[in-house]
């Protein structure tokens, strides 16, 4: 295979052993991830042999005038080392300038310790995904969390009729239509990223049964107004991918995330975090999911050479 490739449902089989391969419990490495998101980042794929083993290489580029992204090269069977991944970053960028993303801290030194010129390392904060006790979420209990039980109690007193139903492929038309009301309210005309969004919840619900994704959707005033999609990422992690509720309805938000949780671990009674993704750099993003009081971030570094 010599030609980068679109990522596309029916690679699903070839691609995941890889990203299960590596270990690493970032959102990158989610299969659902890279499908949702190829289209938005230019996202390709390419399996090229290496030492008696193949390496998957992913690049995206979302600006044309960037240099290609890369993830660390991935293999099948074993981890790459950083002088072999180094060499075949270099044979696929053509000797341009590139990046490698999403890289943990043992990664980062390993391609700095390579003595590779004109090479910059650099902490990905915006990148950082945040990570809960999934029982913190559930039982919301202590004073820190005294605002978010504050909420969720104001809507249960407002919509005490309220239902939380399970979402199937009966439901995604429903689903569709309140995240296409959400996007028209939050400004979806104007905003770019809004409408990158969109088409990106538009894929994941296309693959919704391929791709393995459970959801969970709220039900009030006769309508949906809040829906939650996500998949068990590894043996102990829930990857939450995408959350939306209308904003005039105060509490939706902090229900819908409860019930989501509390629903993973009926299911699988071995999750013990849930991971809810990063926070793009967005500021206000960034203070509701500090306020939710994570147990840890998964560190990103970026490689720039």
């Amino acid at each position: 295979m010599k030609q980068y490739l679109p990522i596309t449902l029916s690679d699903q089989t070839l691609i995941e052993p890889y990203l299960k391969n590596t270990g690493k419990t970032g959102a990158e490495y989610s299969f659902t991830t890279l499908y949702m998101w190829a289209g938005i980042f230019n996202s390709f794929y390419r399996v090229v042999p290496q030492d008696g083993q193949s390496l998957l290489l992913v690049r995206s580029r979302k600006d044309p005038d960037a240099p290609w992204h890369f993830l660390y090269p991935m293999g099948a069977e074993s981890s790459v080392p950083a002088e072999i991944a180094l060499k075949v970053l270099k044979e696929a960028a053509e000797d341009h300038p590139f990046v490698v993303g999403a890289l943990s801290r043992e990664e980062a030194i390993a391609l700095q310790n390579t003595g590779a010129p004109h090479l910059e390392i650099l902490e990905t904060r915006d990148s950082f995904d945040y990570v809960y006790q999934a029982s913190s979420l559930v039982t919301l209990k202590g004073k820190k969390l005294q605002p978010k039980r504050n909420h969720l109690n104001a809507f249960t007193k407002d919509f005490p009729d309220f239902k939380v139903v399970p979402i199937t492929q009966d439901e995604i038309p429903a689903c569709l239509k309140m995240n296409y009301q959400w996007c028209q309210m939050m400004g979806c005309m104007y905003e770019v990223d809004l409408r990158q969004e969109a088409c990106a919840v538009h894929k994941a619900f296309r693959g919704f049964r391929e791709l393995g994704l459970e959801g969970l959707m709220l039900l009030a005033d006769r309508q949906v107004i809040a829906y939650t999609l996500g998949e068990l990422f590894n043996k102990n992690t829930w990857l939450v991918h995408v959350e939306k509720a209308f904003p005039q309805y105060r509490g939706a938000y902090q229900l819908i995330n409860r019930e989501f949780v509390r629903y993973a671990l009926e299911k699988y009674p071995e999750i013990e975090y849930i991971n809810r993704e990063d926070d793009s750099g967005d500021e206000g993003l960034r203070q509701a999911k500090l306020s939710y009081h994570p147990a840890f971030f998964i560190e990103k570094y970026k490689a720039v050479f």
